[in-house]
């Protein structure tokens, strides 16, 4: 039986939606679970799972592959395979702060709060911005408001928790997509299964 990873997070129902729309009746088992972590539908062991620890329940093959955000597999610089780019959940990873927030000061760093401080840190030395990262597990928003930081860097999908928190977008530094991702030995070991899946998925994107 293919063991697949998923995240309980505001992907879930798009994810389960795709699913659907592919062929592969997940839905119904998954939404009738209630707090069950682990349900079995359609030929498959499904794990809903904090987003964070899908690429981890993955990489050490305990699922043979799953779904999560490319932001959880870089922030985790998690050894997984990335297979397939899923045409649901986009977002972008923003720069975002206060209206008329003074960014630009010589000689003191960008402080930025943000729930990934390895990949932020990665994408400011990119863009050549010199910052000090803040890590907080979640309403990263409120750094900024509150001017604990000088600016969040954080997922904006349609803007509206900005909007409601008094920010703007400042700046893009990345499209975020969730991908199928699989295990390296699992794709020998269970390759037929995760193909196959693969290649359904593959059909919406």
């Amino acid at each position: 039986m293919l063991t697949v990873a998923l995240p309980k997070s505001r992907l879930l129902d798009p994810l389960l939606e795709l699913f659907e729309r592919c062929g592969v009746p997940v839905a119904e088992a998954v939404r009738g679970a209630g707090r069950t972590l682990v349900v079995e539908s359609a030929g498959m062991r499904l794990l809903l799972l904090k987003d964070a620890d899908v690429p981890v329940y993955v990489e050490q093959g305990v699922a043979h592959c799953g779904v999560v955000g490319l932001d959880q597999v870089l922030e985790r610089q998690s050894d997984v395979l990335r297979l397939l780019r899923l045409p649901v959940g986009q977002c972008t990873l923003t720069l975002i702060a206060k209206p008329g927030a003074a960014l630009q000061r010589d000689g003191q760093p960008l402080v930025v709060a943000t729930k990934y401080p390895t990949l932020v840190r990665q994408l400011a030395r990119r863009r050549g911005k010199w910052v000090t990262v803040v890590p907080l597990a979640g309403s990263v928003e409120l750094a900024a408001r509150l001017a604990l930081t000088d600016a969040v860097v954080d997922l904006v999908e349609t803007g509206q928790t900005l909007r409601e928190n008094g920010l703007v977008p400042v700046e893009e530094w990345m499209r975020v997509a969730p991908y199928l991702i699989a295990n390296r030995a699992a794709l020998h070991l269970e390759g037929e299964r995760i193909r196959a899946l693969w290649r359904t998925l593959g059909g919406a994107a």
